[in-house]
């Protein structure tokens, strides 16, 4: 059955945000954009996995794909990104979403579900950056903390910094790709990550870094207080889902998000950070019976 596709394009403050619907269905999917080193394709086999039977709403964070991509750190904060995904919510005539995030994505679905509960019909949390628990030593954390760094070597996590990216983005967004799709990846998969990858540049990922990193002047334990607090804000139905071989969120994250949510965690044996890829069969039968249960509700 040919899907029906429709593009569009929302402004906001200058900023273009490029978005696409596909199928057709209740209750509408809004398929967050992660970090913006991936565009919309990271959600591709969800649109045309789930779009038979659900309208799947996607977007290209700022940054990447077909929105447009500033360099100013203020532009990337995590409030400009909440009101992104509710501007295309907006502009595709959608009052409530069950909202799927990974990674940042999950993040930015956590904090509207807990600011605008009225936008969201449920909660699907993949991977999510997240933390509740206030963990100093996660390589993500420290990465950020020390961004404008000197490195302190050349491969793994010391890859995740300015002076590094400078030096050799390709060799970074290799290894970032890698590290995120874990494993169990095929070679073609890996190759689209990297395509998809090199399409934005270092000095807009950075904007994005420093804005994360200006978050994080306040301790670990500071910002999960904040976090945990929201907890309380969202009573809609919510799924968590960790692969138990991420490297990039620790699953002790999204245990302790389950338990503050008063759910548990769906582990995936042996996938990385981003199933949604990898798994797309497994992750699609889990959204999809998560959706037809919010449906029949």
């Amino acid at each position: 059955m040919m899907l029906r596709r429709e593009q569009g394009r929302v402004e906001r403050d200058g900023v273009g945000i490029a978005y696409e619907q596909v199928g057709q269905g209740e209750p509408a999917l809004l398929l967050l954009p992660a970090w913006m080193i991936a565009g919309s394709g990271l959600w591709a086999a969800q649109r045309d996995g789930l779009g038979d039977r659900l309208r799947c709403l996607s977007y290209d964070a700022r940054g990447s794909g077909r929105s447009d991509r500033p360099a100013e750190p203020e532009r990337h904060r995590i409030e400009e990104l909440v009101a992104d995904a509710l501007a295309v919510l907006d502009a595709a005539g959608t009052a409530r979403a069950v909202l799927v995030g990974n990674s940042l994505g999950g993040l930015v679905a956590y904090l509207i579900a807990a600011l605008r509960p009225d936008r969201v019909a449920g909660l699907v949390l993949i991977s999510a950056t997240i933390d509740l628990t206030g963990d100093e030593d996660a390589p993500l954390v420290r990465a950020i903390a020390t961004f404008d760094d000197e490195p302190s070597g050349d491969d793994g996590w010391a890859r995740y910094n300015r002076q590094a990216w400078r030096r050799d983005h390709p060799g970074f967004v290799r290894w970032f790709v890698d590290t995120a799709l874990g494993e169990e990846a095929t070679a073609a998969t890996r190759a689209d990550g990297v395509r998809m990858a090199l399409d934005t540049t270092p000095d807009v990922l950075a904007a994005g870094v420093t804005a994360r990193s200006a978050r994080s002047g306040r301790s670990a334990a500071g910002r999960a207080a904040e976090l945990r607090a929201l907890a309380g804000r969202i009573n809609c139905p919510v799924l968590v889902i960790h692969g138990d071989r991420d490297a990039v969120v620790p699953p002790a994250w999204s245990a302790a998000l389950a338990a503050a949510l008063g759910t548990v965690v769906t582990s995936l044996p042996g996938a990385g950070h981003c199933p949604q890829v990898t798994r797309p069969a497994e992750v699609n039968a889990l959204i999809g019976a998560f959706a037809s249960g919010i449906e029949a509700a």
